[in-house]
């Protein structure tokens, strides 16, 4: 008998192959490939995220674990977002990347037989009912593990039996997840913090500010339906003749922004060039470490507007920018209430402060960020660990 989980699925395959009929939406998501591939041969270790923030946590995850798992398999990243595919193909050396396949019984059935995932682990919050009860069918005990999780809700009827390892950023997400997923009998469940930082807690180094930084202020992930909010913050920083960087968080809206701000009879420049009174504008994906190394202060994008989420606020952390949010926290409201409360971050809750907004100490957010560092290293060693057992039982 069909549970209405699986009626469910089988529905999104019919409405997919539909949608793949449509010329704009099959080039704009990738409809085909995401229900017949192609996916490369396996046995891979199988990891799986959604936007780019999270793709990259998964990109830099893999490669520490191709120097920690001994006899670590080769590894697949799949993605919900095909600007993100692009992303991870020019920058996963050695590691391979396709579009997440559909969660449809048939094309898990294709994608499962092809890659003979090993393992998978999620980034956050993806818990797609048929990737989870399809590692179930696939594997011996649990094999999937959960990292950097998120857990707020998910879809009816969830089967997290396969689940061995979950690893959630605070004891919110940990308690809620419990709930859930208590008949599952989770071998570990821990508090890992945000492995957004793990590469910077496995470089060992401290948290310093910028040395003579030439960006007085970098807007990152900003979204085009901020742009109210935005104008207003930019428009008071050219007044007062700051050097301003505009990051998009989409390409497709580079050139909105670049037509909104000519619009405003504000100077418009193009990375790296940056210059005072101007907006230096990104037009790439994967240069926020090369703004942040330049920057005194960051205001995070996907704040300003009710229904977006916030976006990754501890890359400017931990490189000693001080970070600012806007009053809207959605996807990490519990995160960025504890680092408001601790002086970690700012948050303004209209852009009239913006002007006058109060930079964290930097020897609070040192202090904050070394007790994160310990969390996210021993939540990793564990991760290593249950990892290997699963290379040794397939071995």
């Amino acid at each position: 008998m069909f549970k209405p989980l699986d009626i469910a699925r089988f529905a999104l395959g019919s409405v997919a192959k539909a949608a793949a009929k449509v010329p704009v939406v099959e080039s704009r998501f990738a409809i085909s490939d995401r229900l017949n591939g192609p996916w490369p041969e396996g046995p891979f270790l199988w990891l799986h995220g959604a936007s780019l923030g999270e793709c990259r946590m998964l990109l830099n995850l893999a490669r520490f674990l191709q120097e920690d798992v001994e006899n670590c398999p080769k590894i697949l990243i799949t993605t919900q977002k095909t600007e993100v595919l692009k992303f991870l193909k020019e920058a996963g050396e050695g590691i391979s990347a396709c579009i997440a396949p559909a969660d449809a019984p048939s094309t898990m059935r294709s994608f499962i037989s092809k890659v003979k995932p090993v393992g998978l682990i999620l980034g956050e919050n993806e818990f797609w009912p048929g990737y989870l009860s399809s590692m179930r069918r696939f594997s011996k005990r649990p094999s999937v593990a959960v990292v950097s999780g998120r857990y707020r809700r998910s879809f009816p009827g969830v089967d997290f039996s396969c689940v061995g390892f979950a690893s959630m950023q605070t004891g919110g997400d940990l308690s809620r997840f419990l709930n859930v997923a208590s008949r599952a009998n989770i071998d570990q469940m821990m508090i890992g913090g945000d492995w957004k930082i793990l590469p910077w807690v496995r470089s060992g180094k401290s948290v310093s500010a910028p040395e003579n930084p030439s960006v007085d202020t970098v807007f990152v992930s900003m979204h085009m339906a901020e742009w109210a909010s935005l104008c207003r913050m930019v428009v008071s920083s050219i007044k007062r003749q700051e050097s301003v960087v505009l990051i998009p968080r989409r390409l497709n809206e580079v050139n909105a922004f670049r037509n909104a701000l000519s619009e405003q009879e504000l100077t418009v420049v193009e990375w790296p060039l940056v210059q005072k009174g101007a907006v230096s504008i990104v037009n790439r994906f994967g240069l926020t470490k090369d703004v942040f190394a330049v920057s005194r202060t960051a205001i995070v994008g996907g704040s300003f507007c009710r229904g977006l989420g916030v976006h990754d606020f501890w890359e400017p952390l931990q490189m000693g920018v001080a970070t600012c949010v806007g009053p809207f926290a959605a996807g990490q409201k519990e995160a960025v209430a504890s680092l408001v409360n601790a002086g970690v971050i700012a948050q303004l809750q209209s852009t009239a402060g913006y002007a006058k907004r109060n930079l964290p100490d930097p020897r609070i957010v040192s202090t904050f960020l070394a007790n994160e560092r310990t969390k996210v290293s021993d939540s990793y060693e564990h991760l290593v660990k249950f990892i290997e057992n699963l290379v040794e039982q397939r071995q």
